[in-house]
């Protein structure tokens, strides 16, 4: 597997709301402190991202996307200027809230001609689990955009397009469990087309999985975390020294690499904690801990409580 499927192979999409949306004149959807990943599909015309408050407007055009991964404030908007359109901003985060199973809802916002829009979008939010849930925050950018310009819609984006409208609009047996997998899809295509590309983000894993070297070190420490890794056996898998590692590493993730281990294992122990029946000693083997006193420790470093706290429902989500 290559090391972007082995970071993401626990990442599982659920809770997905979408709805869409239409906007006009001096419309705007208005989305406050999500606090969980956004997204916008822009699926004819032109709306205006304003991705965080003082930011300048981002135009997309039908095809673009646009990913908030900490779910933000911000703004969308059919003009590139907020000042007339913020009297007539619909909530959109309350309408992602009221989102009915029995169909996706349309959201309009400012005054059409004729029934023309400027711009229409499916818009939604969703919740992110997995181990690698605790990376979002720091390893992504507060947002980043997929813009096609003249190259045109991407195959995956048309056919997952086509998709998702036809489970938004209408009823069916695992709807939920469908538009849940196709954010799946959404949401790692949007990764892999973003690192293709000339990426700017935060120290932290997207970074990593840009460098050739750095990549290998995280695919084999995501594959295989029990395993009794030091860092002269990582140097190995990245084809270079300790000292270059240890650098490289700390510089792309913002933490040298058995630091990164030890974060990973913990935040794999916390969902095992939570998902599985096994005892406290079984997650600690299954995580490379001979020492159940030892996986304690590290574990209460983490998360300040013990594993079986955490099982007992006392502890703070997984961040």
């Amino acid at each position: 597997m290559d090391s972007l499927s082995e970071v993401l192979a626990d990442v599982r999409i659920r809770d997905a709301l979408f709805v869409r949306t239409q906007l006009a004149g001096q419309g705007a959807l208005r989305v406050g402190q999500a606090g969980q990943p956004c997204f916008h599909l822009v699926t004819a015309g032109q709306v205006w991202l304003y991705p965080a408050p003082g930011e300048s407007p981002i135009a997309l055009q039908a095809g673009d996307v646009a990913f908030l991964p900490q779910g933000g404030p911000h703004v969308l908007s059919a003009q590139p200027a907020l000042a007339g359109a913020q009297g007539e901003a619909v909530d959109l985060l309350r309408h992602w809230r009221e989102a009915d199973e029995s169909g996706a809802a349309t959201v309009s916002s400012g005054s059409s001609v004729g029934g023309v829009w400027s711009g229409r979008t499916i818009s939604g939010c969703m919740h992110i689990e997995g181990v690698t849930e605790a990376w979002l925050c720091g390893g992504l950018p507060p947002w980043l955009t997929l813009q096609w310009g003249e190259r045109g819609l991407p195959g995956w984006l048309v056919i997952g397009l086509a998709y998702l409208e036809q489970e938004l609009g209408r009823q069916g047996l695992a709807r939920q469990a469908v538009i849940d997998r196709l954010g799946d899809i959404l949401f790692i295509q949007s990764l892999r087309t973003y690192l293709h590309g000339p990426i700017s983000a935060p120290p932290g894993w997207l970074m990593g999985l840009k460098d050739g070297m750095v990549s290998r070190v995280l695919g084999a420490m995501h594959r295989e975390p029990a395993h009794d890794w030091q860092l002269v056996e990582l140097a190995k898998v990245g084809c270079v020294s300790r000292s270059v590692l240890a650098e490289r590493f700390t510089q792309l993730l913002g933490m040298p690499p058995l630091a990164y281990l030890t974060r990973h294992r913990m935040q794999l122990a916390a969902r095992r904690l939570q998902r599985s029946g096994g005892s406290v000693a079984e997650v600690a083997l299954s995580v490379g801990y001979q020492s159940s006193a030892a996986f304690a420790q590290a574990f209460k470093r983490e998360f300040a409580c013990s594993p079986r706290e955490w099982r007992a429902g006392q502890a703070r989500p997984v961040a």
